[in-house]
This record gives C-alpha cells, structure tokens and sequence, in this order.
C-alpha cells in the first residue's frame, strides 16, 4: 500500500505543473508564517497573556496610561499611582445594575481605608459612553473609573461583571472574587495582610 501511494507521488511530481504548484504551496505557506498577527507584537502591538490568582502583575502594568473618569472629569492616568498599597480593579458594565448597586458599598470602603487601600473601577465601554457614565452612573461617586479600557480586560478575562481583581502591593495577584466577597471584614484583613508581609522594597 505505501509502496504504491510513493510511486504516484513520484508519478505526480515528475510533471513540470505539478512541480510548480507545490513550489507555489510552499511559498504561500512561507509568507502566511511570516506575516505578523495584529496582537503578536508587530506594529507595537503587544501579545497581552491573561493572568490569574497567584501571579505577579507584568513588568509594564504600572506604566500603563490609562483612560480615567474621575471627579467629573476625564484624564489620562498612568496606573504607578495605584502602586504600593492594596489594589481592588472592579470591573464593571453600564448594563450591569448590581454592578452600580455595589458603588456605595465601595464609596464607603474607599473613604474608611484611603489611607492604605485603592479601588479602581474599569469599564470597557467606548468613548462615546462616558457621557452617561458621567450623568447617569457615576455622579455621586468618588471612585475612579477606567473607560475605553483594553489592557485590564485581556490580562484579567470574565465572562460576567461585577468581577473583582485584589492585587497586592507587590503586584501579587491575591484573589480574583464576585461581589458577595467584598465586604469591610474581608477588605480590612486583605490590608493587614499586605502591609504586613507584601509591602514594596
């Protein structure tokens, strides 16, 4: 069986047009395997891997400049100003109501532990969204928010929101939770704990 399966090989490559299609084959191949992908690092473009409990955030994290809405007002901000004390990213929806519901509980964390402690609140949501973030969702609120974010969606991927990331001082990915798990108890050892053993050198 193999022997005849080689000899029609051998049969078909001996013509000159078989000889060129392969040789087209071949090319084509080639140059598909060396054309960059959108998220391959070509055109400054860089392959984000996601990340999950455990890990450490990637070198670049901190220097990420990201858009935030914050205050009534919009600005781009560079993430380092969140580094050296616990971190909560919640990501969040304007579709998403216990997503809002849960903005005062975290209005109320924020200000009892501002000293050591930081909430983010990252949207995904375009440009054109942060008016009504602005109007409807985020009026009374103190908490900063990302918007137009791409970068935290693909190092930390969910299905569903709210989804909240706890990073560490150290950038140590500590726990990745839902809303029931954030809670003034829970919040206040997730501090003790970073202050005491994952503060920055």
């Amino acid at each position: 069986m193999m022997k005849t399966i080689l000899y029609n090989l051998h049969k078909a490559f001996k013509s000159k047009r078989a000889r060129a299609m392969l040789l087209c084959l071949v090319s084509m191949f080639s140059l598909s395997a060396q054309t960059p992908r959108k998220d391959s690092g070509a055109n400054g473009l860089l392959a984000i891997t996601p990340i999950g409990v455990d890990y450490f955030v990637p070198e670049d994290f901190w220097n990420q400049q990201l858009k935030v809405y914050s205050n009534g007002k919009t600005a781009v901000v560079s993430m380092a100003q969140f580094k050296g004390k616990p971190l909560i990213l919640d990501f969040w929806s304007t579709s998403c109501a216990s997503c809002i519901t849960k903005f005062p509980k975290l209005h109320v964390l924020q200000l009892k532990f501002q000293r050591d402690f930081n909430v983010l609140l990252v949207n995904s949501e375009d440009n054109d969204q942060i008016h009504r973030m602005r109007n409807d969702f985020l009026r009374d609120n103190i908490l900063p928010t990302v918007y137009s974010d791409r970068y935290l969606n693909a190092l930390f991927p969910h299905r569903g929101v709210p989804y909240y990331v706890w990073i560490t001082p150290i950038g140590r990915i500590s726990a990745i939770t839902s809303a029931e798990f954030v809670d003034e108890q829970k919040v206040k050892a997730f501090i003790d704990y970073s202050l005491k053993y994952e503060m920055p050198n």
